[in-house]
């Protein structure tokens, strides 16, 4: 299979080619944006573009056939397939579909079919040099062209057999004489044999064509002649006028039954049309995302359930969305009440609803019975995707249940899973920007809250995502972040009063940061950052609109930790640990399902100096309440390592990795780094490689993964390992800053390496002005 031949884009090149597709989705610009993600190894947004291009160009075999090739980068044969199948069933005789499905099928092991592929795909052009290779490579012979047929003479046919007897006329036999003429017919007796003789060697010739045809016999009566008695037609009379009677009832009756019927039948055509009208009004609102869309939904969904009180899907889509409705954006008991009276309404059916088993899942989530809704929702997930059922809504909610939980590595797989099968659905975008987001992958994360936009304009949940995001960098862009956050409070319609509220406190938590960023300023940019974001350069004033902010918060919706925790990342930045555990642990005494609660408190500990001890018990205790959470595992073992207990680290580390299914590369980095420290160097090797294979699209993860990898083989003693570990680990993120430190430190031993070394150096303290390794970095720079 080929690729196109392509080269390097620079960002500006990457920027204009993102840029035309935005700007026109439906134009040609999908195939130059998709090319360049999938030579970058971008494939999550390589497949995005793809499935868009599919989308505005269903005719086209293009766009599917370059969703195969993706698919084929990522070793996804099976699914390239799919898509390659696709191409021909719109373009039959393409030959790049062709060739690349016979390539597939070889592959897969249906070698008859793949040849046969791709002999078609020779016979479409014969002089294609590529699909020679290939017909050469899989030892495909090429068909010969066949040797010119002979004419042969044309052979006489037959003539006609003789008859073997000329057709007699057909007899006709005589109707009975009427009443008038009995006498007549009484004297006539019976038909004579020779009549009846003739009728029957008429037409021989018929008889061999086709099957022969009785005559009923034809039997005369003799007739006493009796004036006294009624003739034959006198005596059927009464019978007669009894035949005419049920002819006219069956005259009137079948009408009215016609009529009625046909009234019957369009009324129910009518009610199916009322039905399904209202469904597809509640099926679009819901893919929204939005607190307006759901109660649209539900509006929706109540006048299908007026057409028919017993639909299935009208009651799931109730269920679902009142779920949401509850426990995503505060709508209290009436909520919870509507949202379990449709589900039990809808479990009454026998009709499959994967909004029915989604509310199911939410609903015992929002209970409080996580881990129940986790196991049931993942049983039901494999059994449809054994039956080739798999569905986007329930790996999304098995990924957020999943996030919600802690088991972070998975809820990305599931997300990204649902997002393949939904590529333009702005609540998988949301939830896996949330997912990267708190895997500390902030650009990812980014890039699908951006996603998400794209496809919702100003989804109320990314807009409060994408802002936290970026007030939680080191130097954030305030007037980025204060714009979302302006969109979110003035959007109409108006979102949840929950999402408002977290707004208000996300506006809080800007006006503190700003606020800290002040006296740093000149007075100009002061200026211009108050103009800005509305925030006042006066420290006094800021204070007054922090609280005012969160206090407008909290009276909208008093029953939300997540303002807490917002809360408590406001005390974080302005260096008050104490007050901002306190704030975190009322968030966990709310809801301490949440496995992002635990690990925020913990981080609020550790923050601290001597909190490290503070932390580890907070989190044993978690661990107990909610069993083994990757997350909070992995952030117990770094509470250990902080405190040097390095054996009871690498213990929870092991635990984190225990289930042979299970990825978390993040423990994996942290005890190849430990075992490198002991000098353990075989042990540190292997988790770091395993690392680095689990850290798979995670540019950033992966560059720190190889960089250790690189300094494993400086300790012992190869430098050539070690220098193509360094160049990996650049090419994996050119900014992963640490890389170039560690690769000018192995450098600096070959005098002949001094030019690169300054270099090297150089560009670290340019990247990381107070990094860890700054001092040495200059003194390797000529600093």
């Amino acid at each position: 299979m080929s690729t196109s031949p392509s080269k390097t884009l620079s960002p500006t090149e990457l920027a204009k080619l993102e840029h035309s597709f935005a700007s026109d989705p439906s134009s040609d610009a999908y195939k130059p944006l998709a090319e360049a993600y999938l030579d970058l190894g971008r494939f999550m947004e390589a497949m995005v573009v793809c499935k868009k291009g599919v989308k505005a160009h269903p005719t086209a075999a293009d766009p599917r056939i370059l969703l195969a090739r993706v698919y084929a980068a990522q070793n996804k044969d099976k699914k390239a397939l799919e898509e390659v199948m696709g191409a021909l069933q719109v373009q039959p005789e393409d030959k790049a579909a062709l060739r690349m499905a016979g390539v597939l099928q070889i592959k897969g092991g249906e070698a008859d079919t793949g040849r046969g592929n791709l002999l078609k795909a020779y016979q479409a052009d014969p002089g294609d040099p590529e699909t020679v290779t290939l017909l050469q490579q899989y030892k495909v012979e090429i068909p010969r062209p066949a040797a010119p047929t002979p004419v042969l003479a044309p052979v006489a046919a037959p003539p006609p057999a003789a008859a073997e007897a000329p057709a007699a006329a057909t007899v006709p036999v005589a109707a009975p004489p009427a009443a008038a003429e009995a006498p007549a017919a009484t004297s006539a007796g019976r038909i004579n044999a020779p009549s009846q003789q003739a009728a029957r060697t008429a037409r021989p010739a018929d008889s061999a064509q086709r099957p022969t045809q009785r005559r009923p016999q034809v039997v005369v009566e003799e007739v006493d002649d009796d004036e006294d008695e009624p003739s034959s037609r006198r005596k059927s009379a009464p019978k007669s006028n009894g035949s005419k009677m049920l002819s006219l009832v069956l005259l009137v009756l079948i009408p009215l039954f016609a009529g009625g019927y046909g009234f019957y039948s369009a009324q129910a055509k009518k009610r199916g049309r009322e039905l399904k009208k209202n469904l597809d009004v509640a099926t679009e609102q819901l893919k929204h995302d939005s607190f307006d869309s759901y109660k649209k939904a539900c509006a929706a969904a109540d006048l299908a359930l007026e057409v028919d009180p017993d639909s299935t899907a009208a009651h799931g889509y109730l269920a679902y969305a009142y779920a949401i409705r509850w426990g995503e954006h505060g709508g209290g008991d009436d909520a919870r009440r509507q949202a379990e009276e449709h589900l039990a309404a809808a479990q009454k059916g026998k009709e499959l609803s994967s909004h029915l088993i989604a509310a199911q899942a939410l609903i015992k989530t929002y209970s409080g019975d996580g881990k129940g809704a986790l196991a049931s929702l993942e049983t039901q997930v494999k059994e449809l995707n054994d039956q080739n059922k798999a569905s986007s809504l329930l790996y999304l909610t098995l990924g957020l249940i999943q996030m919600n939980a802690g088991d972070l590595e998975r809820a990305r797989d599931s997300l990204e899973r649902a997002q393949a099968l939904a590529p333009d659905d702005p609540r998988v975008y949301a939830g896996l920007g949330a997912a990267y987001r708190r895997l500390g992958q902030d650009n990812t994360a980014w890039k699908n809250y951006d996603f998400a936009l794209r496809y919702e304009k100003d989804h109320p949940e990314s807009l409060l995502g994408r802002s936290l995001l970026m007030l939680e960098q080191d130097e954030p862009n305030y007037a980025v972040a204060s714009r979302d956050i302006k969109k979110l409070l003035e959007a109409e319609p108006p979102p949840s009063p929950r999402q408002l509220a977290a707004a208000q406190l996300a506006r809080s938590l800007l006006i503190a940061r700003v606020a800290l960023a002040m006296p740093a300023l000149k007075p100009d940019m002061q200026q211009k950052l108050t103009e800005a974001t509305g925030v006042p350069a006066d420290p006094a004033k800021a204070k007054q609109e922090v609280t005012k902010a969160e206090e407008t918060g909290f009276a909208l919706d008093k029953q939300n930790p997540e303002l807490n925790l917002i809360k408590g990342r406001r005390l974080l930045a302005e260096g008050n640990f104490d007050a901002a555990s306190e704030e975190i642990r009322k968030a966990i005494r709310a809801d301490g399902s949440r496995a992002q609660f635990h690990v925020e408190l913990a981080k609020a500990l550790m923050g601290k100096p001597g909190g490290e001890k503070e932390a580890s018990e907070a989190l044993v205790t978690a661990l107990k309440t909610m069993g083994d959470s990757p997350k909070l595992v992995v952030m117990l073992g770094n509470a250990y390592r902080r405190q040097n207990k390095l054996e009871d680290a690498l213990a929870q580390y092991q635990r984190a990795v225990k289930d042979p299914k299970a990825k978390n590369p993040e423990a994996r980095l942290a005890m190849g780094a430990i075992y490198r420290e002991r000098s353990e160097w075989d042990k540190a090797k292997e988790q770091l490689e395993k690392a680095n294979q689990e850290f798979f699209g995670q540019p950033d993860r992966v560059a720190n993964a190889l960089t250790e990898l690189g300094r494993v083989y400086q300790g012992k003693g190869d430098t050539a390992k070690a220098d193509e570990s360094f160049q990996r680990a650049l090419q994996a993120d050119e900014n992963y800053s640490p890389v170039y430190y560690f690769y000018a430190q192995l450098l600096s031993k070959d005098a002949k390496q001094s030019a690169k070394v300054k270099t090297l150096a150089q560009e670290y303290v340019r990247r990381e002005p107070k990094g860890e390794y700054l001092t040495d970095a200059q003194r390797l720079a000529g600093n």
